[in-house]
């Protein structure tokens, strides 16, 4: 006899954005901005200026400065979208939307990789303690430190639906360690589709063979790996861990931060052993051969061939970027192909079960090239207190504050906050949670149907997609899981939000 209790599906409620609450629904900075003016207001029809000044263009002014930070759309105050175009239209005209390198460029050796990753560097660690080396990301720029683990993730075969559950709950409690560390950045979860070439299983297959085998078997094993169709599209994830380097020590040297990545990535193998993943710390090569491929899709045979072989690639990170790119409004182009990128438009509004991605995640022929990232920004646990109670209040203060018939949304959104204060203080973190999802394919293509898809995909998913415009290269580069982070490359002030 089945226990359903046991195989009951949880629901898992969704996140929440903070957002400060004042009068007539606008939050508290647009609410003391708007007493700022009426009080400017008030002075102005005291002061002795002419009646125009007085009665039309100083109102006016105000209004002018004042209406675009409470009317939004898409998401964003009209004055965050004005500051975003003049910046996009900026970095236009200076010529820094578009990379040509080559012998007649500005870039005559290599090929860098553009956008926020030009700074970055990246080396093999050999840890002071005499344990395995892996490869870091170092992002001078933000003095930000990236350490990437390669997983193979369990997919919902043979596992019962408690066990699923079971690593939801403890990749929530990776994520709360991580962000108990003040230096801790963010963690990204990558989960990338590509082109089965079937060299791996076939290089494989070939290096475990023995010469003295009869040729028989020989030819046997290697047409049932070479001549049997095998699947057209396959799987891999990865993991992306960035510090902040926080004292001037570790921002000039390495070492020190290295070693400290070293002392805590056995406890982060522990967690994601727990969560029912297998990881290992990805080398430089095999990093380099990521960005590579990312941007030129053209030599993913080769590099795959050199990283199955073991042979020397002589890859350098200066060499893995575009040999030319245009960040163009709706999509990025780069070396014979093109990329398109969306961004998650807000948080799911309804409970969801563990198995919402599923469709999103999925491999899919008519996108062979896909690659869906996950964000998380934990906060500190003495933030994460302050910010559920200040939600707490807000949401209290805009129930009490509201005038005439109470909408439902303020409701939901005050029992939310007080749930979320009442997991915190059992012990539970606080994260910021956000999506990249990108789609490589020829220039040739239909854009249109992949855009379709993937914009089904993401409503299938219970997460709202929107194409990043005129953000495509940093957007690009935040989805590669390599240290760039969205948030910390903004250029507007979060007090300007709607």
């Amino acid at each position: 006899m089945t226990d359903k209790a046991s195989t009951r599906r949880l629901l898992y409620r969704p996140a929440a954005a903070f957002r400060s609450s004042g009068a007539f629904g606008f939050t508290m900075f647009s609410t003391m901005v708007l007493l700022v003016f009426m009080f400017v207001a008030v002075v102005g029809l005291m002061l002795p200026l002419p009646g125009v000044i007085k009665f039309f263009g100083l109102p006016f002014t105000l209004a002018v400065l004042f209406v675009p930070l409470v009317v939004s759309l898409r998401g964003r105050s009209a004055w965050e979208l004005g500051m975003g175009a003049r910046s996009v239209s900026k970095a236009r005209c200076a010529g820094e939307t578009l990379l040509r390198s080559g012998p007649f460029t500005m870039i005559p050796d290599g090929t860098p990789l553009p956008g926020p990753l030009a700074t970055a560097e990246t080396f093999d660690f050999s840890p002071g303690d005499g344990s395995a080396p892996f490869g870091l990301i170092r992002l001078s720029s933000k003095n930000f430190y990236t350490l990437v683990l390669r997983t193979w993730p369990q997919g919902g075969e043979w596992n019962d639906q408690p066990v699923r559950d079971r690593w939801v709950a403890r990749l929530g409690d990776m994520l709360t360690f991580l962000g108990q560390s003040p230096d801790f950045v963010a963690a990204t979860i990558t989960m990338e589709t590509l082109p089965e070439s079937g060299m791996r299983a076939s290089t494989i297959v070939r290096s475990r063979l023995k010469d003295t085998a009869p040729a028989l078997a020989r030819k046997i094993i290697i047409e049932a790996t070479e001549a049997v169709p095998t699947a057209e599209v396959r799987l891999e994830a990865r993991i992306g861990l960035t510090w902040r380097a926080d004292t001037m020590h570790r921002k000039r040297d390495a070492t020190d931060m290295g070693n400290e990545l070293a002392r805590r990535l056995g406890r982060i193998r522990d967690y994601c052993h727990a969560a029912g993943l297998r990881v290992r710390p990805m080398l430089e090569r095999e990093i380099c051969a990521i960005a590579r491929r990312s941007f030129s899709p053209a030599d993913e045979l080769d590099l795959e061939i050199g990283l199955m072989s073991g042979e020397p690639m002589r890859l350098r990170w200066e060499d893995c970027g575009p040999t030319s790119a245009s960040d163009q409004h709706g999509r990025l182009l780069h070396d014979a192909a093109q990329s398109m990128s969306w961004t998650m438009r807000n948080e799911p509004e309804a409970p969801f079960d563990s198995n919402v991605l599923a469709d999103l995640l999925s491999p899919h022929s008519d996108v062979p090239r896909k690659r869906v990232t996950f964000v998380y920004q934990p906060y500190t646990p003495a933030q994460a207190t302050t910010i559920v109670n200040k939600d707490h209040n807000d949401a209290r203060q805009a129930v009490r504050t509201h005038v005439g018939k109470l909408p439902e949304r303020a409701l939901v959104r005050l029992d939310s906050a007080e749930g979320a204060r009442q997991e915190q203080a059992r012990g539970a973190g606080v994260t910021r949670v956000s999506m990249v999802v990108t789609a490589t394919c020829p220039i040739g293509a239909d854009t249109q149907k992949i855009d379709t898809l993937v914009t089904d995909l993401g409503l299938s998913a219970a997460t709202p997609l929107e194409p990043a415009r005129d953000e495509q290269l940093v957007t690009f580069c935040a989805g590669l899981g390599f240290g760039v982070v969205l948030s910390e490359e903004s250029t507007v002030s979060d007090k300007l939000a709607a």
